[in-house]
């Protein structure tokens, strides 16, 4: 049977406003590992890029007429799930003899939901890799789907979830995305995360042991699987010679975990002379990181490191379980800057309980922080977190707003509210406050300079639709 793996469209005019000219058509890494893994099985696979192609049904159409696939898979997270509950409409009435999947936090948390509607013949849960191979198997010899492991299906009217398939512990069998399916050359970082082109996306484990109240990676388990050094360099190695990247930039929540870890990997890259040729970016956790970590990590490449900061109000951080200090925030950077590496930071405005106090707090001290780049995004409770479900049980979230899921938006406008906001703020008044924080931190004389003489990260393009942005009332 083969098989057409999507990265469906996101509609970011609606869910992310103005803010859209600034994103970019990421590498879709979870369809490239999905890919990579039936190839691996033998089975005829071809990629489509959805977002890439602007969501045009016409083009869609043309690539299922041309690649005639038997089953067609969708990688679904809440923002793309409108798109692709419209790829799947348009399949049921043009191609009903196709079965598709979908995969991803998003189908998880509404299996019920997508297989009653007829969006989905089956909801693969968490990995996809094993999974998929051997659904995908299980239809081509006729076999009952009750034996495959990790799924949700439709029988008799009912829907039945079958035993979790255990997590992937020897990430090292897992072969590298495969990129060659993929028009990987169209595809760019976002701006602030870009040290080199062309770069690419890397996943060195999988699994956070952190709690943090906020995020969906928990479907990935608590329990951090990682990659030996020698496979991880190996693909960065890989990628070098093969498509001649120069930047490989980690989805991981956290990489490095360890002092340990970040001297292993720097020791086998630079064994191989690769630091010479390709950098890398990361996020991590600012609590992680000493002396040693730091150099070491400059050594082997990397430029640019992201931390989730969240927020300047120690109340707020310790209520959405960071589990970290603001006192650490500024040692990280402090260790960054004296190594040379540049600082990313991720703040959230209107966490549960905030005020416009707590937010000018969290302005303030990204400003007071010394880092390069900031991004500001509104509190979401996404599906698939703790806090979602902790909405759905207090009923903050009700039914059927929370079916609305171009509402689960970092930056809404007033055609697009967000599903949530802290009750003692307005949406007007914490889209005010996003500008404001994003005014404050770029428009300082000395970020200007920096980022339009030394960085040049943003051009003057960039600051243009930046300024039209944050000025915008909203």
């Amino acid at each position: 049977m083969k098989v057409l793996v999507v990265n469906p469209y996101s509609d970011t005019d609606r869910t992310a406003g103005k803010f859209n000219a600034f994103l970019e058509a990421m590498p879709p890494i979870s369809v490239g590992y999905v890919a990579a893994a039936l190839e691996a099985a033998g089975i005829p696979v071809a990629c489509y890029d959805d977002f890439i192609n602007g969501g045009r049904l016409s083009e869609f159409d043309e690539a299922v007429r041309k690649e005639k696939p038997e089953v067609i898979g969708f990688s679904s997270v809440t923002p793309t799930a409108p798109g692709v509950s419209r790829l799947s409409e348009y399949c049921r009435k043009h191609f009903p003899h196709i079965k598709l999947i979908q995969g991803g936090v998003h189908a998880t948390v509404f299996a019920d939901r997508l297989l009653k509607s007829g969006e989905a013949d089956a909801i693969v849960h968490n990995e996809g890799e094993v999974t998929t191979v051997n659904l995908v198997n299980a239809w081509a010899n006729g076999k009952d789907l009750t034996s495959v492991k990790g799924l949700s299906i439709l029988v008799d009217g009912k829907v039945i979830k079958t035993p979790p398939q255990p997590m992937v512990e020897d990430l090292d069998t897992i072969p590298f995305p495969a990129w060659h399916l993929l028009p990987w050359q169209r595809y760019r970082l976002f701006n602030f995360a870009r040290v080199a082109s062309p770069a690419t996306l890397v996943l060195g484990s999988r699994g956070c042991p952190y709690q943090c109240n906020f995020c969906s990676l928990t479907v990935m388990g608590h329990s951090r699987r990682k990659r030996s050094i020698m496979n991880l360099v190996d693909e960065c190695e890989y990628m070098w010679d093969r498509y001649g990247f120069k930047q490989m930039a980690y989805v991981d929540p956290i990489f490095p975990i360890s002092r340990k870890e970040a001297i292993a990997f720097r020791d086998e890259v630079c064994k191989r002379g690769l630091q010479k040729h390709q950098v890398w970016t990361t996020e991590t956790r600012v609590d992680l990181m000493d002396r040693e970590t730091v150099e070491a990590m400059y050594e082997s490449g990397c430029r640019r490191v992201m931390f989730g900061f969240e927020t300047g109000d120690q109340e707020t951080l310790n209520a959405i379980h960071k589990d970290t200090t603001l006192q650490k925030a500024y040692e990280a950077v402090r260790l960054c800057k004296q190594t040379g590496m540049q600082v990313i930071g991720f703040f959230i405005v209107g966490s549960p309980g905030e005020t416009e106090r707590s937010i000018n707090m969290t302005i303030d001290f990204s400003c007071d922080l010394g880092i390069e780049f900031a991004k500001y995004t509104c509190f979401v409770p996404y599906p698939g977190t703790p806090i979602y479900y902790e909405f759905l049980k207090n009923g903050t979230l009700k039914e059927p707003d929370c079916y609305d899921f171009a509402r689960y938006t970092s930056y809404p406008t007033p055609e697009n509210p967000t599903i949530y906001v802290t009750p003692k703020l307005t949406q007007d008044q914490l889209v005010a406050l996003q500008k404001k924080a994003f005014r404050k931190f770029y428009l300082r004389p000395k970020m200007v300079y920096k980022h339009l003489v030394e960085i040049r990260a943003l051009n003057a393009n960039d600051m243009v639709n930046g300024l039209k942005l944050v000025f915008t009332p909203a």
